[in-house]
């Protein structure tokens, strides 16, 4: 094999390394703007959640000193 044939293989091969990597730092990226863009408001735990919202019992003294805290965006 000569110099220049393992030359050409040598940069193929670290061309192809370093296209892999730049499409691995834009899929990493990407999901990042998608997952953001996916999120929403949540006003409930999920189904199945064991932390359940009980409308019925009044707030403690310390959950509404905690959500007067918080203030509108609560």
């Amino acid at each position: 094999m000569t110099f220049a044939r393992r030359v050409r293989r040598f940069t193929r091969a670290l061309v192809a390394d370093v296209w892999q990597c730049l499409v691995a730092v834009g899929a990493v990226q990407l999901a990042g703007e998608t997952a953001r863009a996916d999120t929403r408001l949540v006003d409930a735990p999920a189904p199945g959640h064991p932390e359940r919202l009980r409308p019925d019992l009044p707030l403690t003294a310390l959950e509404r000193a905690l959500l007067k805290d918080i203030g509108p965006a609560g």
